[in-house]
């Protein structure tokens, strides 16, 4: 595990950790939250990017970069002991993660354990370690970024949908577990987003299907910023996917079908000679 020395001019302000801050969503929200004036501690794997984006936010306010594996159980370990240290984290968004793509039966044992340690394991982590500081001063927020495909479990997300329905579930826990302590918890969970993300097999290809319902990172940034103004349970991104809920409640089976038809690959055209 590497730590970075912190960059920008020391200053007051409120202290928010990011985990996944060296690109994607978790970049956008660690850019959002430092143009607030919050100092920032960004966890990822990409040492290179996160130095980077740690450069960039010092432009607004100080920033450190710790360059971790959270698949690995030393480093997580050692991430947790350095975050108990810190004391006074104001804000904390598990945005770390990675997806996969294909029917349950062609992923393997360590693929699927591999999505639920980083997707839930390590949010869980961070969770523990900052949590007791922030009860005890009576203040503090946890966003955990979810997806919509925790509520919907499309085709080919076996283990992406089930660590982050776990994730979902934790959520509404913690908040119930300390309703009224002053301490916040939200899941948020967008759709797709327009991210390096999709941006492999097999992923490209649900990008291609649905090219024109890409949300932009910076629209799933303004979300989460806005929870720290008005905090609230459960959010998506876009909006209009609170219609699941609905729904849901309504015809579970006719929200599985449309869910299950939309997700399901279509083959692609053969090549012409």
């Amino acid at each position: 595990m590497m730590r970075s020395e912190a960059r920008g001019a020391a200053g007051e302000g409120k202290l928010a950790v990011v985990s996944g801050g060296s690109g994607g969503i978790g970049r956008e929200i660690a850019r959002a939250v430092a143009r607030r004036g919050y100092r920032t501690v960004l966890i990822a794997r990409r040492e290179e990017e996160l130095r980077c984006v740690v450069q960039e936010l010092g432009r607004w306010a100080p920033s450190t970069a710790v360059a971790v594996d959270l698949s690995s159980r030393r480093d997580l370990g050692d991430l947790s002991e350095l975050l108990r240290e810190l004391g006074a984290v104001d804000v904390l968004v598990n945005c770390a993660g990675h997806g996969l793509y294909k029917p349950f039966l062609e992923c393997t044992p360590e693929e699927l354990h591999g999505l639920m340690l980083v997707h839930y394991f390590a949010a869980a982590a961070l969770v523990h370690a900052v949590l007791p500081s922030m009860l005890a001063r009576g203040g503090g927020h946890v966003i955990n970024i979810g997806s919509m495909s925790a509520k919907m479990g499309p085709w080919g997300h076996s283990g992406y949908a089930a660590a982050k329905a776990a994730l979902a579930s934790l959520t509404e826990t913690l908040a119930a577990e300390h309703q009224g302590s002053g301490v916040h918890f939200s899941i948020v969970h967008p759709g797709l987003v327009d991210t390096p993300f999709f941006a492999h097999p097999p992923l490209d290809r649900l990008r291609e299907r649905f090219e024109r319902r890409l949300v932009a990172p910076e629209r799933v940034a303004r979300a989460v910023t806005a929870l720290l103004d008005r905090p609230r349970l459960q959010v998506c991104v876009p909006r209009a996917y609170r219609v699941t809920d609905v729904l849901a409640a309504v015809s579970p089976a006719l929200l599985h079908h449309l869910v299950a038809r939309s997700s399901r690959p279509t083959p692609r055209p053969a090549r012409r000679p």
